[in-house]
C-alpha cells in the first residue's frame, strides 16, 4: 500500500543514541525535514530515496552510519555521521540518487539502515522497479556533449539496442517540476552502439537522456553541463578532503545538489575560487542543528555573471568585506562548523542568482582530483594565509555608491510583512515613464535582526548589497535606494531575512516616486 508507512523498529539495547520515526519516499523538504511524499516502491526512474530518521539521546560526538544495501546484499553507499552534536532529539535526512545513476540498474528489493557501533538502530526495506516501459535490450553506457559550433552542442550516446527508429529525448532536471522534457529528436548519426543529436547550446545543468524504440526504452543516462575556471579553495600548503561532494547523502540534493563540502586535515583558510566582489556575512553563528542555515557564509560575485558561495565559516575570522574585490587564491576566513553543520569544513557551491539558497549549477573544480579523498590544491596567490598580510584595497565597488534620501518617513509603509530568517518576500511595483527617482526604504525595529533589500528592473539589472549598489545606503535598522531617472516597467522589490531570533521578523517597506516636474523635493507619487 502507498503512502505514509511508519517503519516498525526493534531498538537495539545500546547504550547512546536510539533512532524512530524512519520512513522513505521520494520527495523531502529541505527546511522542515519533512518527508513530502512517502512511498515503499519506486521506478528507476525516481531521482532519488530519502530517509527521514529522527536520532534521540544523542552524545558529543556520537557517530551513525546510515548504509543502503542493494540486492545482492552489498553496501552500495553508506553515509556516516560524525561529530554530532548532544541532543535530546534531532531530525536527518539521508539520501540516495537513483535516476541516471548505476543505482538504477539494480531493480530489486533494497535495504536501508541506521547503524552505530555496529549494531542496527533501524531497518528498512523498499523495492526499485524498472522504468514503466523500460526495454532490457535498449542499454546507455556512456553519454557526452561537446561544442559543435555555430550555438551548438552535439550529444553522443554510446550502448546497445539502437537502430533506424531509435528517438532521443532530453530531460533537464529543475527542483520545483522535476524532469522538464526539453527535446525529442531522432538521430543525425546512427552506427552500431552509437547514437548522436545536435541541440542548441546546453546552459550548466544536470540534464538525463533516454533512448526509445519500438519496443521500449531505455533506463535514463546522466548527463552533467559544467561551468568552469573553479579552483580548490584552500592554499597550496594544506591538506584537505572533499567529504561530500555533489548527490551526496547528508544535504546535497534539491538546490544544493551541485555542492561540495571540503574539510580541513590541516590549516583551515578558505580562498577564494575565483576572482570577483565579496558579499561577506559574518552574522555571529555557531552550529545550529535544528535550523537548516548555511550559518556565516561569504558570496564572491564573478564578472561573466555566476556567484560561487562559501559557508559555515567561523565568526570572527573574515579577511574581507563586503564590495572588496578579491583574486583567485585570496585568504577569505577560517572553516567553521556554524550553521547547519557536522564537523569544520567549508559547503561551496556556484549560482546564477546572488542568493546562496538559490538552485546551484554543476561546475568543474579544476584541481580536483580525485573528485572526492584528499585533495592538492594549485590555487596560489601571495596573499592566501589567514595570518599573513592583506592586500591593498583595490577599487571598491563601494565607491560608486551615491548618498541617497530614504523616502520620507511620514508616510505610511507601502507594505508591511515578515519573513523568517533564509526566507524571501517579494512584491512588484510599476514604474511609470519619465518618472525622476525610485526611492525604496527597508525598516525594521531592532539591531538583532538583520535583512537584505533587493530591486530587479524590468531588465533584470539586479540592485542589492552584492549587484549594483547605485544610490544605495544602511543603517543599523534600514537599507535604501534611490535611483534616478529609473527604467520604466515593472519593478521587483524583494527583502531577505538575514539574521534573527527564531521565528517570523516583521519589517516595512517604504516605496515613493518623484515626478519630473516635482523634482528631488517635491511631492511624491506613494
Amino acid at each position: 500500500m502507498r503512502g505514509l508507512f511508519l517503519i516498525a523498529l526493534t531498538v537495539c539495547a545500546v547504550e547512546g543514541a536510539t533512532v524512530s520515526q524512519a520512513q522513505l519516499g521520494s520527495s523531502a523538504s529541505e527546511e522542515t525535514c519533512a518527508l513530502t511524499k512517502t512511498d515503499t516502491s519506486f521506478p528507476s526512474t525516481t531521482r532519488q530515496v530519502f530517509l527521514r530518521f529522527v536520532a534521540e539521546h544523542l552524545r558529543s560526538n556520537d557517530s551513525l552510519e546510515v548504509e543502503w544495501i542493494d540486492p545482492s546484499g552489498s553496501v552500495y553507499a553508506s553515509t556516516p555521521y560524525d561529530q554530532l552534536p548532544a541532543e535530546r532529539s534531532l531530525c536527518l535526512l539521508s539520501q540516495l540518487p537513483i535516476g541516471g545513476f548505476a543505482a538504477a540498474s539494480k531493480p530489486g528489493k533494497w535495504t536501508v539502515r541506521v547503524r552505530s557501533g555496529g549494531k542496527d538502530l533501524a531497518v528498512r526495506t523498499f523495492d526499485l522497479t524498472g522504468a514503466p516501459g523500460a526495454a532490457p535490450g535498449i542499454r546507455i553506457s556512456n553519454v557526452a556533449a561537446r561544442d559543435a559550433g555555430a550555438g551548438k552542442n552535439e550529444v553522443t550516446i554510446e550502448g546497445s539496442g539502437f537502430n533506424d527508429e531509435s528517438l532521443v529525448h532530453i530531460a533537464q532536471y529543475t527542483n520545483e517540476g522535476g524532469w522538464r522534457y526539453i527535446y525529442h529528436l531522432f538521430p543525425r548519426t546512427v552506427a552500431a552502439g552509437r547514437l548522436s543529436v545536435l541541440v542548441d547550446v546546453l546552459a550548466p545543468a544536470e540534464y538525463v537522456v533516454f533512448v526509445k524504440n519500438a519496443t521500449g526504452l531505455s533506463a535514463p543516462a546522466r548527463l552533467l553541463i559544467a561551468t568552469a575556471g573553479y579552483r580548490l579553495p584552500f592554499p597550496p600548503q594544506e591538506q584537505w578532503m572533499i567529504s561530500q561532494p555533489p548527490y551526496g547523502g547528508y544535504s546535497h540534493w534539491g538546490r544544493t545538489l551541485h555542492a561540495y563540502d571540503i574539510a580541513p586535515r590541516s590549516g583551515g583558510c578558505v580562498v577564494a575560487m575565483r576572482p570577483g566582489v565579496v558579499l561577506a556575512r559574518d552574522m555571529g553563528y555557531g552550529q545550529t542543528p535544528r535550523q537548516r542555515i548555511f550559518g556565516n557564509y561569504i558570496t564572491i560575485r564573478h564578472d561573466d555573471g555566476e556567484y560561487s558561495h562559501y559557508a559555515h565559516l567561523k565568526s570572527g575570522t573574515f579577511r574581507v568585506q563586503t564590495g572588496d574585490r578579491v583574486e583567485a587564491g585570496q585568504a577569505l576566513a577560517i572553516a567553521g562548523n556554524s550553521g547547519y553543520s557536522f564537523g569544520t569544513h567549508v559547503h561551496v557551491q556556484v549560482t546564477r542568482d546572488p542568493n546562496i539558497s538559490s538552485q546551484s549549477i554543476p561546475f568543474h573544480i579544476e584541481d580536483a582530483k580525485p573528485a572526492r579523498g584528499n585533495v592538492l590544491s594549485t590555487n596560489y596567490s601571495p596573499y592566501g594565509s589567514c595570518s599573513g598580510p592583506k592586500p591593498a584595497p583595490a577599487a571598491s565597488f563601494l565607491s560608486t555608491a551615491a548618498t541617497p534620501r530614504s523616502a520620507p518617513p511620514s508616510l505610511p509603509p507601502t507594505w508591511e510583512a515578515s519573513v523568517p530568517v533564509a526566507s524571501w518576500w517579494s512584491e512588484l511595483t510599476t514604474v511609470p515613464a519619465r518618472t525622476a527617482s525610485l526611492e525604496v526604504k527597508l525598516g525594521w525595529d531592532t539591531a538583532e535582526r538583520d535583512f537584505d533589500l533587493h530591486l530587479v528592473s524590468p531588465s533584470g539589472r539586479h540592485y542589492g548589497s552584492y549587484g549594483d549598489r547605485t544610490g544605495y545606503n544602511t543603517a543599523a535598522t534600514e537599507e535604501s535606494f534611490r535611483i534616478d531617472s529609473p527604467e520604466p516597467g515593472t519593478w521587483r522589490v524583494s527583502v531577505q531575512g538575514m539574521k534573527g531570533t527564531g521565528g517570523a521578523m516583521p519589517f516595512r517597506v517604504y516605496r515613493n516616486l518623484a515626478t519630473p516636474n516635482a523634482g528631488r523635493g517635491g511631492a511624491p507619487n506613494h
